[in-house]
């Protein structure tokens, strides 16, 4: 999947690794995101995310079979990264930071 985006965004190719650190594909995401937002109440947007530098997979035990997460699996590989997403300063849309030029 990650090879399909960046070729129709102009990007080069990257590891999954490079591309969760890439400015140019968190921004993509950040544009993603705030689209989202529009459509949900406050209580249901996301306000802060991190990207994984690895895909959830049946192979690497993060999925199971069936598709579905490996809840205890993924907390337990990632409790740094869960644990960041409480104490990071959550994410503010750029038009709530500027002053309306109306």
């Amino acid at each position: 999947m990650l090879p399909l985006w960046l070729s129709s965004h102009g990007l080069e190719e990257m590891t999954v690794v490079d591309a969760a650190k890439d400015p140019r594909v968190r921004a993509a995401l950040e544009r993603a995101v705030a689209r989202t937002n529009e459509a949900v109440s406050r209580a249901e947007s996301i306000r802060t995310f991190e990207v994984l530098p690895t895909d959830f997979t049946v192979a690497n035990g993060l999925l199971t079979p069936s598709l579905k997460v490996r809840r205890a699996e993924a907390e337990k590989r990632f409790a740094a990264e869960i644990e960041a997403l409480y104490t990071r300063t959550p994410l503010v849309p750029s038009a709530a930071v500027a002053p309306s030029q109306d």
